[in-house]
């Protein structure tokens, strides 16, 4: 969280760029609030209707700051010190929020942040994906360190927290690490746990709508848990914050008291169960209102990793489809880009290439030919010698597999390593001529696993080559054609490779693709 001590420097600064950042004295509250949400910030002076600064973002990407935005922010509540959420007219854009930034002597400056509202939304260019009262509840905790701030400025004795602030700490540290890629009872766990904590209780339940879904509890209740939970569900229909500060518990049953929250309107997700304070104290509405944006922020977890998987597992359903259908091209070369792309991931390991580098490195590996997918047949099945304008149609591959997947952004930052597998250290290769360290690490990698290969496969044009040739025309082409680094990686794990390279992997390949389209 932002430091109550450093918060409020609103002294004038000289201007700076910083992403179109115009200067002035809300330039080190906006880059401590990009650095606090991980998002870019405007920060708008409404008596001047201009934004005073910007960080991670350019003013043109920022709302107009028109008399009827102010207004409508005011009509909020931001000027009366709490935050408020906004929304631009246009469809499928971010959710704004605002929030008050009190200054010594002047009029208060409001700052938009900008947060996704669903995967399909540019979350580059925005802050992560939170849910509306989790948002809320993380913005107001900052606000309310802004006015802390204020007033420990004007005077000496420094304000007393806020009852609340360790609650909206909560919903900070749990927003933060809030990720779609892991999985639900991951996060269900670490919100559960964080919560009993907070609220010092025995035990806190997440408890999904869905049974075929695991109960996630934290602490214990005597004789009651899992399912358990279930049983003491509010009927449909019931208001979303439900509180029983008295139970009925048969004997051996310690549950006494509990307070049970929908995580939406209807309860379509989940509850939120905390039981049993430690103290023996009833619960209070005012007490238990950070259950609400918890179990917000665990049904929006829920929702978009599962989201997530789906369309993680579409888009590895149509790499592999790319890659078969290359496979169905050109029989000879069947199992070729798998083959290609479990080498190059081993040559990686041997290199010490961290785990995440090596998912990508395997993707390109599956792509790297895709661009053959646009080459004539009479060419690409050519049993005798090329002529030079043949010869340039099969180097197209290259630039037409980027071509391909252009329009995949997700898959952008594989597109190096499709471009530029076939460059020599030396500068001889195609397409650009980049020789040396200029050329992709990844597409070094490729370039040997995909020489290997090739020489190990029989084609058209040739028969495969015997061990003794490979290994002769690897140890010339070192330092000319090849990295010598990773020449001698694949010799230090030699064996390795070739069990690769005889495993001939193109029908489990069709069976994935098959299975994938399948479920689609």
């Amino acid at each position: 969280m932002l430091s109550q001590n450093a918060i409020l420097e609103t002294a004038p600064s000289p201007p700076q760029r910083d992403d179109s950042a115009t200067g002035g004295d809300g330039q080190v509250l906006a880059r401590r609030l990009s650095r606090e949400f991980n998002a870019p910030v405007g920060v708008l002076d409404p008596a001047r209707l201009a934004w005073q600064t910007c960080v991670g973002i350019s003013v043109e990407q920022l709302p107009p700051a028109s008399p009827h935005l102010v207004a409508t922010l005011t009509t909020s509540g931001v000027s009366q010190g709490r935050v408020a959420l906004w929304r631009a007219p246009r469809a499928g854009g971010p959710v704004w929020l605002a929030l008050p930034i009190p200054r010594p002597g002047a009029g208060d400056l409001i700052a938009m942040i900008p947060f996704a509202t669903s995967l399909e939304t540019e979350q580059a260019l925005y802050g992560p994906l939170c849910p509306e009262p989790a948002l809320r509840a993380w913005g107001q905790s900052v606000a309310d360190q802004f006015r802390r701030a204020k007033e420990t400025h004007a005077t000496p004795r420094a304000a007393a927290p806020s009852p609340d602030s360790d609650q909206h700490l909560l919903i900070a540290r749990l927003t933060r690490r809030l990720k779609i890629s892991d999985a639900p009872d991951k996060f269900q766990s670490l919100a559960t746990n964080a919560l009993r904590h907070a609220l010092n209780v025995s035990a806190v339940a997440w408890v999904p709508s869905q049974h075929n879904e695991l109960v996630v509890v934290s602490g214990e209740v005597d004789g009651f848990e899992g399912n358990a939970y279930r049983a003491i569900l509010p009927a449909e229909n019931s208001p979303q914050l439900h509180i029983v500060n008295h139970v009925d518990s048969p004997p051996g049953v310690g549950l006494s008291r509990f307070v049970a929250v929908a995580a939406d309107s209807q309860g379509a997700t989940g509850w939120l169960i905390a039981a049993n304070p430690l103290d023996g104290r009833p619960f209070a509405a005012t007490e238990v209102e950070i259950l609400q944006p918890v179990a917000s922020l665990i049904a929006t977890q829920h929702n978009n990793a599962r989201l997530y998987a789906d369309l993680k597992e579409l888009l590895f359903g149509v790499i592999r489809a790319l890659t078969a259908a290359i496979d169905a091209k050109d029989p000879y070369t069947s199992g070729h880009s798998e083959r290609v792309a479990r080498i190059a991931v081993r040559l990686a390991e041997e290199l010490g290439m961290p785990a995440n580098q090596r998912s990508d490195l395997y993707l390109m590996g599956l792509l790297h030919d895709v661009g053959k997918i646009g080459i004539d047949d009479h060419v690409l099945k050519k049993t005798g010698p090329l002529t030079p304008d043949e010869y340039r149609q099969i180097q197209a591959h290259v630039e037409i597999g980027v071509h391909i997947l252009s329009d995949l952004k997700k898959l952008h930052h594989l597109l190096p390593g499709v471009l530029h597998h076939h460059e020599s250290l030396d500068g001889s290769g195609y397409p650009t001529g980049l020789a040396g360290d200029k050329i992709p690490l990844e597409a070094r990698i490729l370039a040997v696993a995909d020489s290997f290969d090739a020489m190990s496969s029989t084609r058209p044009y040739r028969r495969r080559m015997t061990p003794m040739q490979i290994d002769d025309i690897l140890h010339k082409g070192s330092g000319k054609q090849w990295d010598p680094k990773i020449i001698d990686a694949l010799f230090a794990c030699r064996m390795d490779i070739e069990a690769i390279r005889q495993k001939g992997l193109g029908e489990s390949l069709q069976v994935v693709v098959n299975e994938t389209l399948g479920r689609m």
